[in-house]
């Protein structure tokens, strides 16, 4: 009974080095993505959501098995965002960058979409209540 299940265990660890080395395979020859997604978001005294909105852009590229990069827009915090930003610099997934950035009238304004077909941009206005959805695994 012993050597029945010591090769039925011997039958799963092939299968699963197979798939491994079958995969890696199959990423070493596809084409690369496109450049993948860069949320901008843009914050003002969000020190209390900032760590939950980061965690989740980790895992949701880790999830999808893809690099985010994360551009941080600081409207002049008064409260803990920028430290929160500092200390989750370096969550997995994400590439993260935070600049200090001060809104004025119409010129405060940046779009969605792509750039040059490489990657696709998401705006998200924290200071505004809903836009906050538009990050994987937020509601609001």
């Amino acid at each position: 009974m012993v050597v029945h299940m010591g090769w039925i265990l011997f039958g799963y660890v092939v299968a699963a080095l197979l798939v491994h080395l079958s995969y890696g395979r199959l990423r070493r020859q596809a084409p690369e993505d496109s450049g993948g997604t860069h949320y901008i978001l843009v914050t003002r005294n969000h020190g209390d959501q900032m760590e939950w909105y980061l965690r989740a852009l980790s895992w949701y590229a880790r999830i999808r098995g893809e690099s985010v990069k994360v551009t941080v827009l600081d409207d002049y915090s008064q409260d803990d965002t920028r430290k929160i930003v500092h200390k989750l610099r370096d969550q997995p997934g994400i590439d993260l960058t935070l600049r200090s950035w001060r809104a004025s009238g119409d010129s405060g304004k940046i779009g969605s979409g792509t750039l040059t077909g490489e990657e696709t941009l998401i705006h998200v206005d924290l200071r505004k209540p809903q836009e906050a959805a538009k990050i994987p695994y937020v509601q609001v």
